[in-house]
């Protein structure tokens, strides 16, 4: 090599598991990275490759390897000199190879370079510190050699001046563009299989997709005579990309379970149930949907219901934040908060919810929580991630800062609302046990006038408190009363529990159903009180 890289382009890219080497393409931006790797090559000793998992780093170190008559060292030439040395020198087995690979070969391109040792401590880059500057930069530098670091492990090429020197130059692998998705399916698929499939539609489907989930979805669809974006992304959806909550862990709520909710469900089918599900439709008509959706009102009306339920509408494509994710210290929730973001914007089109986020904006020590979340909406807008909606609920409205209610952020405002009374019949009809005596004949009407102020949340603990009661004179060998009459007897018991504690706290607003002051709200079991305005009323 003697210094000189010179670039060309009609070399074929290394072929990868399943594909021919006479057939194999670099996509557009693999071949875009091994141009700059050249040109830097070209005037720098040392140059790192840093990118995820399945972008194509090891295909465009074989294609480098080949072209130049290189030595490319990877994981498992690393795994047999270690195990011939012992497990606890396995940095000073990873420096002997790339030292006697240099004595060989003009340009050496080690693969893998964030996980090949035990020790990805900072000991371990210390150590490859030394290693690096003392013997094996000095010998490239003297040498006229090249040596290219690749790894998966952006951190470790940031401030990287002790590891490799001033002379090293980095490069970072880019995410896939339609036209990259397109180019492995060619190499899988062949060119006629593929140009049945438009990329386009599946980009918008799934905007982060890396080359073994695309080799993986080709694979599936392999068999069929003509595949279309319709059952590529089917296979997809089935197979491929998933979400951090399952469906079987969610609780199995729809919309139409949720009386009250009609104009909060149409208002998210509109906005964005539609664009995420129509997808040949949306993205005729250019649509996306919004990227800031905002539930608000008071405890128990339903806020987290309606989440679930949007959870099952798009088929469990729903990324859950709550109180879970406060930590100490608080780069440990930042950590795990952006974690959860990526996946989000990886299975895209995805939700991520929220919940109670007036309540987490208030913690002192994530208190850069709002900055962030800023930061995510306005990145939102970018091609590879406009198919993530940020959801947050709130109690409070007022707690929201206002810079992320502003137009183009949170676009869409729900307000949820305790329940009229003929919703209120309709929510203890969906809770009621169909084993209370004389079910068919509950006086649901009744029970509605009885619990004026209740929220969902309160209706629902009637019906779970009647079944109770019902379930003691079973066991004490009582002879059983009606289920209205049950269900009474907890509506009083809930009654007398808020006028006792109205009284106790001095707070008339806390008493529901008879005992309500009249021409006021009450407030829910939860504590807060709704909100009168003419916005979209929930349940």
């Amino acid at each position: 090599m003697n210094t000189q890289i010179e670039r060309t382009h009609s070399e074929p890219a290394a072929p990868v598991a399943g594909e021919s080497a006479a057939s194999f393409k670099l996509t557009p931006a693999q071949r875009h990275v091994c141009e700059k790797l050249e040109t830097l090559l070209a005037v720098t000793p040392i140059v790192a490759l840093a990118g995820a998992d399945g972008f194509g780093r090891s295909a465009i170190l074989d294609t480098l390897a080949r072209k130049y008559q290189g030595k490319r060292i990877s994981l498992r030439d690393v795994t047999a000199a270690t195990a011939a040395r012992g497990p606890d020198v396995s940095d000073a087995a990873i420096g002997a190879l790339i030292l006697d690979a240099l004595e060989h070969a003009d340009l050496v391109l080690v693969d893998d370079f964030g996980t090949l040792s035990f020790d990805t401590s900072a000991i371990r880059l210390q150590y490859f510190a030394r290693v690096v500057r003392k013997h094996i930069y000095d010998t490239v530098a003297k040498s006229g050699k090249r040596l290219v670091l690749a790894g998966r492990l952006p951190v470790q090429w940031e401030s990287s001046t002790d590891l490799y020197g001033d002379a090293a130059a980095m490069v970072d692998m880019p995410l896939f563009t339609p036209n990259d998705y397109a180019a492995i399916a060619e190499n899988i698929l062949g060119p006629a299989k593929a140009a049945g499939i438009d990329f386009q539609l599946v980009y918008r489907f799934a905007s982060m997709l890396n080359g073994h989930q695309l080799r993986a979805a080709c694979k599936l669809v392999e068999a069929d005579p003509a595949p279309s974006a319709t059952t590529f992304i089917e296979q997809l959806e089935r197979y491929v990309v998933n979400s951090n909550a399952r469906l079987d862990e969610v609780e199995a709520l729809s919309f139409d379970s949720l009386p009250g909710s009609e104009h909060i469900a149409a208002q998210l089918d509109t906005h964005l149930v539609l664009p995420l599900k129509n997808r040949e439709l949306a993205q005729r008509l250019d649509l996306k949907p919004k990227r800031g959706v905002l539930l608000y009102g008071p405890p128990g009306t339903g806020k987290t219901s309606i989440g679930r339920a949007l959870a099952h509408r798009i088929e469990g494509k729903f990324f859950l934040i709550d109180g879970s994710f406060v930590t100490e210290p608080p780069t440990v929730f930042f950590a795990k908060l952006q974690g959860v973001i990526e996946e989000a914007k990886r299975n895209s089109p995805a939700v991520l919810f929220i919940d109670d986020a007036d309540v987490l904006f208030r913690i002192e020590h994530i208190s850069g929580l709002a900055r962030y979340l800023l930061s995510l909406l306005d990145g939102l807008e970018s091609e590879t991630a406009n198919n993530v909606c940020v959801m947050m609920t709130a109690m409070d409205v007022r707690k929201i800062p206002d810079a992320l209610l502003r137009s183009g952020r949170v676009e869409l405002w729900l307000e949820t609302r305790a329940p009229d009374e003929d919703t209120r019949a309709q929510i203890l009809k969906r809770w009621m046990s169909t084993d209370l005596p004389g079910h068919a004949s509950i006086d649901y009407a009744l029970l509605a006038r009885s619990t004026e102020g209740f929220t969902p949340a309160d209706l629902r603990r009637i019906a779970g408190d009647a079944k109770s009661l019902y379930a003691a004179d079973r066991i004490k060998q009582r002879s059983p009363a009606s289920g209205t009459d049950y269900a009474k007897r907890a509506i009083d018991a809930v009654v007398a529990t808020r006028s006792s504690m109205a009284t106790t706290l001095g707070d008339e607003s806390l008493r529901v159903g008879e005992d309500r002051p009249k021409g006021k709200y009450a407030k829910g079991v939860g504590g807060t009180a709704a909100l009168d305005s003419c916005g979209a009323c929930g349940w």
